[in-house]
């Protein structure tokens, strides 16, 4: 959902050059994208992730490399840990993770309205840094 919703407001509500800006909506294997990413050898990424952390749902909070693996995040097959640490190695790209608090952390496709108004909150920040 934030890839559509972050695309949505840097190609059709701004005009800012976007030609460096690639989204990858990876959902829960990130790592059978490791081919685009080392394509694409981007400067820098921003994984966005929901997180287990307590917290009000649609609470956000940026998780340091050596935090994340305290946190239950998401359903993924591979330790996101892993993945940022082989983007940091062999890419050298700098990463980001910000975690979301979801109001249930389950399978099921439907999205809280607290996290939705994260993810519009969180695309305008990141429309603005572009």
């Amino acid at each position: 959902m934030l890839s559509e919703v972050l695309y949505d407001k840097l190609v059709k509500i701004t005009d800012k050059n976007t030609d460096n800006v690639f989204l990858l909506n990876t959902e829960s294997t990130p790592e059978n994208h490791t081919h685009e990413i080392r394509t694409l050898s981007p400067s820098h990424i921003i994984i966005v992730d929901a997180v287990e952390y307590e917290a009000a749902p649609g609470e956000m909070l940026i998780i340091s490399k050596d935090q994340i693996d305290t946190f239950n995040v998401s359903t993924h097959s591979m330790p996101v840990s892993f993945m940022i640490n082989y983007i940091e190695e062999t890419i050298g790209s700098k990463v980001l993770t910000i975690g979301i608090q979801p109001k249930q952390m389950n399978l099921v496709n439907k999205i809280s309205d607290e996290v939705k108004n994260s993810v519009d909150v969180l695309t305008d920040i990141i429309v603005d840094l572009v």
